[in-house]
């Protein structure tokens, strides 16, 4: 019985894509420190890009070349409670303390951080219209979140959708310190839980990652295009991959995705590239 449950699952798990109209050319792989074991968050730089680790570990940004190496640590006056996405403009990092994979949380938060003056932090906390943690059945909600991007000075947060698989997009206003979510747009179509998310500008597209998971540790990870008006227009399993977490958009169109370390795996940073058939 146990061995038809676990084929049961795994077969749950596994993803079957529509034909991409492009294809998807993995460039590189690089091994992440173990100080980002938990990297889930990821927002490129002209020289770099920064990262984050998630629940309970130091409230640290880490600046992180394109080889994987960490260059410098940014400490904030802040409690990580679950971090799990950053983003940013020329002023400010946004960093979303929104974790809530068992949806006990009433309320998440995001903290604007002055590039400038780190110590200089406004904290915007959100409530989800319609969110009764009391209700709410560990990884079969959708009162989660785990990406975020900033985007025509909008700030967009993108359900994690346990429950239902439809992704849910809130325009979060930075002027309100306290605030009920409610969304403005959806997408449909996803393969699994929404985990990543940045705006290609030469495509004028969003990027996506995502994975469906069973308890057994078997992962079906993808990466997506979206429109600007948040229709799905490609998809590309991730094979090789488990857990990840963040992606980013370069200066020259790569796109550069973190996967959290696993059970025989340790955290990597990948580059692709999008190339027509």
């Amino acid at each position: 019985m146990a061995l038809s449950l676990a084929l049961l699952l795994f077969t749950a798990c596994a993803v079957n894509y529509p034909t991409p109209l492009a294809s998807l050319k993995i460039d590189t792989m690089v091994t992440l420190p173990d100080e980002l074991a938990e990297t889930s968050g990821l927002f490129c730089e002209e020289e770099g890009m920064v990262s984050l680790n998630d629940s309970g570990n130091a409230p640290l940004i880490f600046h992180v070349n394109y080889q994987g190496e960490i260059t410098k640590r940014t400490r904030l006056a802040l409690t990580n409670k679950d971090w799990e996405a950053i983003t940013a403009d020329p002023d400010f990092y946004y960093i979303a303390d929104v974790g809530n994979n068992k949806g006990k949380r009433e309320q998440v938060e995001i903290h604007k951080v002055n590039r400038s003056n780190v110590n200089d932090i406004k904290t915007i906390t959100l409530k989800y219209a319609g969110n009764n943690a009391d209700n709410n059945i560990p990884y079969a909600h959708d009162f989660d979140s785990e990406a975020m991007v900033k985007l025509d000075n909008k700030l967009l947060l993108f359900s994690k959708s346990w429950r239902t698989g439809i992704t849910h997009i809130y325009d979060v206003n930075e002027a309100e310190p306290l605030q009920t979510l409610r969304p403005f747009a959806s997408i449909e179509g996803l393969p699994g839980v929404v985990t990543g998310v940045d705006f290609d500008e030469l495509q004028q597209r969003f990027v996506i990652t995502g994975y469906k998971s069973d308890p057994f540790g078997n992962f079906a990870t993808f990466l997506a295009q979206v429109s600007k008006a948040f229709l799905l227009l490609d998809i590309w399993p991730l094979d090789e991959y488990k857990q990840v977490e963040g992606v980013c958009v370069d200066g020259q169109g790569l796109y550069w995705f973190s996967e959290e370390a696993t059970e025989g795996r340790r955290a990597s940073l990948s580059s692709a590239r999008v190339e027509a058939n």
